[in-house]
């Protein structure tokens, strides 16, 4: 997996990811929510329709009690990219408005995933969701393999 970072942009990150399956599956395990139930985490609960203006909400449990959420806007749902508005509440990680890309491309390999997070408020949250996309990833290529 590829980290590509301006030092002097705190304020967002590019993960690259290929993947030795093709465009269609990687996709479909990200617009099906039962498939992205699988490797987001179990433990989550989603509501995830993945159709231009739709809304989301992942629900993250937290063992203080407390709960953590994601929510957002579809802006893109295409045949190569997903954009989402991307909204942290609750916990101690909380972001303010923040906007997600992921482009689906066709390789020799199979298929290259590009993530874009951007509009992030400071380096220490774009370290902070580097490490939570980059788990993501991971567990996502083990669900494809």
């Amino acid at each position: 997996m590829k980290f590509s970072l301006n030092p002097a942009t705190e304020s967002a990150l590019y993960l690259t990811r290929t993947f030795n399956v093709p465009k269609d599956k990687v996709k479909k395990a990200w617009l099906e929510a039962g498939a992205l139930q699988k490797w987001w985490g179990p433990a989550v609960t989603l509501d995830w329709k993945p159709q231009l203006g739709n809304t989301f909400r992942f629900d993250y449990p937290i063992t203080t009690g407390e709960k953590s959420a994601v929510v957002g806007e579809f802006r893109d749902v295409s045949d190569d990219m997903l954009v989402l508005s991307w909204v942290g509440e609750g916990g101690k990680k909380a972001l303010g408005g923040t906007l997600v890309t992921v482009e689906f491309r066709k390789v020799a390999q199979g298929t290259e995933l590009a993530l874009t997070h951007e509009l992030l408020p400071t380096g220490a949250a774009r370290d902070a969701q580097r490490a939570e996309w980059l788990g993501r990833l991971e567990r996502l290529g083990q669900s494809l393999a």
